[in-house]
């Protein structure tokens, strides 16, 4: 019988900034926003976002992205 935890899972909304620019991302869970001028500053810059904002309201910080872009 295995005791090791599952990771959390957190949807991760990734959409073009037509106006500005680059990529902005959300995660509606957690209610991180996060910025980048490009897919992978975006992508890092979230997973920060995600971790911090996981901390703070006593949510797993051992989590995964599920990405979705639109």
């Amino acid at each position: 019988m295995s005791t090791a935890l599952q990771k959390k899972t957190y949807a991760i909304v990734i959409t073009k900034d037509l106006e500005e620019g680059g990529f902005v991302g959300r995660c509606d869970e957690l209610h991180a926003v996060s910025e980048g001028d490009k897919f992978g500053e975006i992508m890092e810059n979230m997973k920060e976002a995600v971790d911090l904002a996981a901390e703070e309201s006593g949510n797993p910080t051992d989590f995964n992205m599920l990405v979705i872009e639109q």
